[in-house]
């Protein structure tokens, strides 16, 4: 029987389609479970539920911050609405990230039983990387390909405080009167403090979010898509 786990995400509720990975992955579950009790207590079908409530999540998040920028277009004050929500829409962004990261690696862990307790399965411990490839060294084959972008990510969330920088403090750098694409962006430089983001360098680097999410959003979805994979795997295999 279907699960239809991804109908009780935030796919639900958008017109952004969901990801065929997930699709699939219920057709699989379609034809291994015969019964409702079955199927939604097995833990991998929670786990899928979990991973693609989270990527749905982000997928709202960025279209949140999209829609921010057309709605307000036209009236008096939508510079200022636009780039408030925008910084508050990706503190949202940046939390589904995580969350969606640290539903990877608590799966990892326990489909390959790796011995590590909740609060260390996760990605920013270097001994959950240590563990797979110790535990399950084709697994961590497939996945260490991303640990370049999920360092990148981690980083920025990690970095939020400074990374997202109050409108006060875009308004003094670019110009009270700037054009809105430049209050918008998010500061794209790890090694300022928050104490300090009122003596920015002219020469600051600064991004738009929506770009982080484009180049975000495939590296989100090889992820998905690699646990999906192992989701799959693991279907038949005892409870624990």
């Amino acid at each position: 029987m279907k699960t239809y786990f991804y109908e009780r995400t935030a796919y639900h509720l958008s017109d952004q389609p969901v990801p065929s990975c997930f699709v699939q992955l219920d057709e699989h579950f379609d034809r291994s479970f015969g019964a409702f009790e079955e199927a939604f207590h097995h833990r991998c079908v929670i786990m899928a539920e979990s991973l693609c409530g989270r990527m749905a999540d982000l997928e709202m998040y960025a279209f949140l911050i999209e829609d921010a920028r057309k709605r307000h277009a036209v009236d008096a004050r939508g510079d200022d609405k636009a780039t408030i929500l925008t910084r508050s829409f990706m503190v949202g962004y940046l939390g589904a990230g995580r969350a969606l990261l640290d539903v990877a690696a608590a799966a990892l862990t326990a489909l390959y039983n790796l011995p590590l307790s909740p609060p260390e399965a996760t990605f920013a411990n270097g001994d959950f990387w240590h563990q797979l490839v110790a535990n399950a060294p084709n697994v961590h084959r497939r996945y260490h390909p991303l640990r370049l972008f999920i360092t990148e990510f981690l980083r920025w969330s990690f970095e939020t405080a400074h990374r997202i920088v109050p409108l006060g403090v875009a308004q003094t750098y670019f110009g009270k009167f700037a054009p809105r694409e430049q209050r918008l962006q998010m500061l794209d430089d790890g090694q300022t403090t928050l104490a300090h983001l009122g003596e920015l360098s002219a020469h600051a680097r600064w991004v738009d979010p929506l770009r982080l999410h484009d180049r975000w959003k495939p590296q989100f979805m090889t992820l998905c898509e690699k646990v999906c994979v192992d989701l799959e795997k693991h279907t038949g295999s005892a409870q624990t």
